[in-house]
């Protein structure tokens, strides 16, 4: 099995477990976050009716509007903390989903059960092999005509590459292993895992640079932080897309 990164699947969990409890602090009606769930939207197109599976779902709140437009929502993590905590805000939406404690490289459904299979924020915590192993699994069960989604932090978004070293560097670093893409890398991972058609497609050249020291102030004065600047596309935006529509028939 390829394993997340240099550590073992133990040391995952430990570390989305320590994560998960950041959730709480999660503004859905802040910029930012507006403009993400309208880019993943724009790419899904009206959810109703449509079986979506979050592969590494984290929080959940991305798939929970989805399931508030009708969706019918799965969940999967490994973390066992970030799917209660998804749960319960699924609840407190009075909305259900199915949730599934799996390893995303080898989950337990069928072949193309899903009409759309997605994640964000999950890839860049693995390591090629592991890359791989994860599209190709997300691919697998993903329906003929349905959509691939896989939402990555861009390698080219220099002041968040600069921000994430100063964070290592002092210790404050708690997301684990994380290995960002390029378009063209991403491009070449995607391929050896047999999606030789996808899009790419990078937005929000804002919220990286509050990574970096006094960087969120900084945009905040020059007016940047609203829903035009973050869905913004840019080769250098720090959301790197990559959508897939599997051939049907």
């Amino acid at each position: 099995m390829a394993r997340p990164g240099p550590y073992q699947q133990s040391d995952l969990v430990q570390v989305w477990d320590r994560v998960a409890e950041t959730y709480a602090g999660i503004d859905l009606s802040a910029p930012d976050h507006r403009a993400y769930h309208e880019h993943v939207l724009r790419w899904i197109g009206p959810p109703a009716g449509r079986a979506v599976c979050e592969v590494g779902c984290g929080s959940g709140t991305t798939s929970a509007i989805l399931g508030g437009l009708g969706a019918r929502v799965t969940l999967v993590d490994l973390s066992p903390r970030s799917l209660a905590l998804a749960r319960g805000h699924f609840d407190r939406l009075g909305q259900r989903a199915d949730y599934c404690r799996q390893d995303g490289l080898r989950m337990g459904f069928r072949d193309a059960s899903f009409d759309v299979v997605w994640n964000g924020g999950v890839i860049e915590h693995f390591s090629d092999e592991g890359k791989v192993a994860l599209i190709r699994e997300m691919w697998r069960v993903t329906r003929p005509g349905g959509l691939l989604l896989i939402l990555v932090p861009n390698a080219l978004d220099v002041p968040f590459i600069l921000g994430k070293k100063l964070a290592e560097w002092r210790g404050k670093w708690i997301f684990g292993f994380e290995d960002d893409l390029s378009e063209p890398r991403f491009r070449r991972l995607a391929s050896t895992a047999g999606v030789a058609t996808a899009e790419f497609q990078a937005h929000n050249p804002v919220v990286g640079w509050w990574f970096l020291p006094w960087g969120r102030a900084i945009t905040g004065r020059l007016g940047l932080n609203t829903p035009r600047w973050h869905a913004k596309l840019s080769r250098f935006g720090h959301v790197l897309t990559l959508a897939a529509r599997k051939p049907a028939g």
